[in-house]
C-alpha cells in the first residue's frame, strides 16, 4: 500500500509539471488540477485562468448556407451570406445575413475551447471560452468556459427538424487556425449544429443585443465590405463604457477568465 501511495505521488507531481510546462510552452491559459478520477490515477478537470481577448470562433468552425442547404467554414463566407440562425417549433429553418464581422482574421492560431456534445450524433463545436452559449434549459446564454460535463446545449436534431438537448461530454483546450465574429440581425447563429449568441466578454445577452442596434443600422445602411482583425471601434466604445459601468456603478456581468477542461 504504502509503495503504490508513492507512485501516486510521484505520478500526480510529475502530472502537475507537465500540465504547467505544457500550457506554459503553448498556451496563455493557466491551468491547475480540479478534480481528480475515481482512482486517482489521473486528472478528470482542470481548472484555468485565461486572459485572452475574444475570438469568437475559428476558421474551421462552420454554418448552413440558406442557398445551398450545405455547411460553409467561417473562412469561406462573405457579408451578405443568408447563414442558419434558428429553427422554429414547426421545423420551419430560419436564416438571416451576415450584416458584418465584429472582426476577423484568417492568419496565426489563438485558444479556443472545443466542446464535444452527445445527441445520438457526436458533434464539436470550437468556440472561445468567453462566447455567450445557450444551454437547452436556459433562457440566458452563459459563458462557455462556465460549461461543464453534462451540461445540455440547444442542438440541431439528426434530421435538421428540430432543437434537441444535447449533453456535453468532453471539454478540450486547443489551437485553431484564425478568428471570426460575424454579426445576425438577430443575434445569434447556429454554429456546428449548436446554438449560440453573437456576443462574448458581457453576460447579458439582451443588453449586448440592444446596446448594439445602432451599429446593425449603420452597417445596414452604408454596409461593410471588408474583414478587420481589430474589433470595430464602436464596438470598443461599447466595452470601455460596460467597464466603467461595471467598477463604479453596479455589476453587470463581464466574463473572469475562468474556465474548466478535461484535457488539452
Amino acid at each position: 500500500m504504502i509503495e503504490v501511495f508513492l507512485v501516486k505521488i510521484i505520478f500526480f507531481c510529475y502530472l502537475f509539471q507537465a500540465v504547467a510546462a505544457d500550457v506554459g510552452d503553448s498556451y496563455d491559459t493557466t491551468c491547475v488540477c480540479a478534480e481528480t478520477s475515481p482512482n486517482g490515477a489521473f486528472c478528470s478537470a482542470f481548472k484555468c485562468q485565461s486572459n485572452q481577448i475574444t475570438h469568437c470562433f475559428s476558421s474551421n468552425s462552420t454554418v448552413e448556407i440558406k442557398s445551398t442547404k450545405e455547411y460553409k467554414s467561417m473562412n469561406e463566407l462573405k457579408i451578405g451570406d443568408e447563414i442558419l440562425v434558428n429553427i422554429n417549433k414547426h421545423g420551419q429553418r430560419i436564416y438571416e445575413p451576415i450584416y458584418s464581422f465584429i472582426h476577423a482574421n484568417p492568419n496565426g492560431t489563438y485558444e479556443y475551447l472545443k466542446i464535444s456534445v452527445e445527441n445520438n450524433l457526436q458533434r464539436s463545436l470550437i468556440i472561445s471560452s468567453n462566447h455567450l452559449i445557450y444551454r437547452y434549459n436556459g433562457i440566458n446564454p452563459i459563458f462557455a468556459g462556465h460549461l461543464k460535463i453534462g451540461d445540455q446545449l440547444q442542438v440541431i436534431s439528426n434530421d435538421g427538424s428540430s432543437i434537441q438537448a444535447g449533453s456535453i461530454i468532453n471539454i478540450k483546450l486547443i489551437k485553431s487556425q484564425g478568428y471570426y465574429a460575424p454579426l445576425t440581425p438577430c443575434g445569434r447563429l447556429i454554429v456546428d449544429g449548436i446554438i449560440v449568441s453573437n456576443y462574448a466578454t458581457v453576460a447579458n445577452h439582451q443588453l449586448a443585443h440592444l446596446a448594439m442596434q445602432p451599429y446593425r443600422w449603420w452597417v445596414q445602411w452604408i454596409g461593410s465590405s471588408s474583414y478587420s482583425e481589430s474589433i470595430h471601434f464602436y464596438c470598443q466604445c461599447l466595452y470601455f463604457i460596460v467597464e466603467y459601468i461595471n467598477k463604479w456603478f453596479f455589476p453587470i456581468g463581464l466574463y473572469d477568465g475562468v474556465l474548466t477542461i478535461t484535457n488539452f
